[in-house]
């Protein structure tokens, strides 16, 4: 079945693969993004692509539902929402001013909430509906502070959203990429500077090592495939809560639930006699 995917961020990375994987599987796309981009470079796709251009940090309602106006005047329904835009901040915590974690969380949390809530009833009316949203191996592992709290809030959001719409059909997937091969760690395009520097934390600038290890584009991860896998995953009856889409965030997962069973046995006795006998 022809399904209608609305995407954001969609001019590079997961974004556009996610897009491209979409049209070539015969599906409509809205492809949204913060700045001008070209047309896509495939065959007879004219009618089936709507490009519209839509930062996800606007705080103006009107924006997002001219938005959805739009992709309904030329395609009647929306089916699939993937809340891809975002980026990312290794920067410590005590490092990091005020305005640059609320910019983190305009793009990475509120931004991916104002799309949501503006093509949420438009599944409702229809009673379907499939809201993909990526987070980050970070969303569920220790990590750089701010960026990683971030992708925990999705995961929270995701997880807590999926409880308000399943009474209408609508499923929602939390995608969980781990390192992949896109210009997200490239040189100039990942703050890593600190914006109050504290000297204390001289002798602990992993940002460094960091970057140097992951701005090679030899990343593991593989954008067309992590696209290919959500398209599997948009036809399933009942897609997963959680999805890790390469292979090192398969594992992050797989610690975090040992580091919670460690502690939940560890502790289950204690934890028991804290409530009213």
């Amino acid at each position: 079945m022809t399904k209608v995917w609305f995407i954001t961020g969609a001019g590079k990375g997961i974004g556009r693969e996610t897009a491209l994987s979409a049209l070539k599987n015969g599906h409509k796309v809205v492809i949204t993004t913060r700045k001008e981009i070209e047309a896509y470079t495939c065959e007879d796709v004219a009618d089936r692509v709507l490009y519209y251009k839509l930062d996800v940090s606007d705080t103006d309602e009107k924006v997002f539902s001219d938005a959805v106006a739009a992709a309904l005047n030329k395609f009647g329904r929306i089916d699939v929402l993937v809340n891809n835009a975002g980026h990312g901040r290794i920067t410590n915590f005590e490092e990091t001013s005020e305005d640059s974690i609320k910019e983190l969380f305009e793009v990475n949390l509120f931004g991916m909430m104002r799309v949501t809530r503006a093509i949420l009833p438009i599944m409702r009316k229809q009673r379907s509906g499939h809201i993909f949203n990526i987070s980050s191996g970070g969303g569920y592992a220790a990590g750089p502070a701010v960026y990683h709290t971030s992708k925990f809030a999705v995961t929270g959001f995701s997880t807590s959203i999926a409880f308000e719409t399943a009474p209408f059909g609508i499923k929602v997937t939390n995608v969980i990429p781990g390192l992949t091969r896109t210009n997200f760690y490239d040189k100039g395009t990942l703050p890593v500077k600190p914006d109050i520097h504290i000297s204390d934390y001289d002798d602990f600038r992993w940002q460094t090592d960091f970057m140097a290890a992951n701005s090679n584009n030899e990343q593991p991860g593989d954008p067309a495939k992590i696209a290919d896998l959500l398209m599997i995953a948009a036809e399933c009856e009942n897609p997963p809560l959680h999805l890790p889409v390469t292979a090192d965030a398969v594992e992050v997962l797989d610690r975090l639930q040992e580091k919670l069973h460690m502690d939940n046995e560890a502790w289950r006795t204690l934890a028991k006699q804290t409530s009213f006998e």
